[in-house]
């Protein structure tokens, strides 16, 4: 279940995952702030000091756009660390509807609105002549791979580390007991790199997509 999101007991219904980011609207009913939504703020605060300093733009809604993003990705990251709970950003597909359509959105923004920038940009500086040609066929493949690229490095963290957890949970079926506390301390250990690596993936994906957005806009 935690890499397949058909089960027998509720089919695609596993999907509904998804929505469970919606239990952060809690934390807007108390008259004061609890911890957790002290530390979830300056966690918000810290993450949009950084796309500030990534982004050319100071407009505050490309600011929110990632942020929301980045919000909605840790969560779903940190959602499959818990026992048979399908993690939605380990399948290909659901990575390439987020990167996609916003990847669409930057070359289509940059391509009509600044067409000459766009193409010397497909030349680094101080090419050879003999090059050009080779160097312009690079730079539009890498530009056409780049949401596929993304969503493969997000894909291919979170199921490692996952696919890791469970085979050494299936190891210990047939394990002995000094074995399965040996295997538990390193699982500790484990949980805990991943909650890291959930935090940097969805970190490294939104601040990968600012720089594609900045290469897309010459304002």
């Amino acid at each position: 279940m935690s890499f397949d999101p058909k089960t027998s007991f509720m089919g695609e219904l596993n999907w509904l995952i998804l929505n469970f980011t919606l239990i952060f609207m809690i934390f807007s009913f108390w008259k004061k702030p609890s911890r957790t939504k002290i530390i979830f703020i300056e966690l918000i605060n810290q993450i949009s000091n950084q796309f500030k300093i990534a982004l050319k733009t100071t407009k505050d809604s490309s600011e929110g756009i990632f942020i929301s993003l980045f919000i909605m990705i840790l969560f779903m990251n940190m959602m499959g660390l818990f026992p048979n709970i399908f993690t939605p950003t380990s399948h290909i597909t659901m990575n390439m509807m987020i990167s996609l359509p916003l990847w669409i959105g930057f070359m289509a923004f940059g391509w009509s609105n600044f067409t000459n920038k766009m193409l010397s940009h497909l030349v680094p500086n101080g090419t050879p002549t003999a090059l050009i040609s080779f160097m312009v066929m690079i730079e539009l493949i890498s530009n056409f791979i780049r949401s596929l690229t993304l969503s493969i490095r997000l894909m291919a963290n979170m199921v490692s580390g996952h696919l890791l957890l469970t085979l050494m949970g299936n190891l210990m079926e047939n394990s002995s007991i000094s074995m399965v506390i040996v295997l538990t301390f390193i699982q500790s250990i484990l949980s805990s790199l991943e909650l890291g690596v959930a935090f940097i993936q969805a970190y490294v994906f939104c601040m990968l997509l600012t720089l594609y957005s900045n290469e897309s806009d010459y304002n």
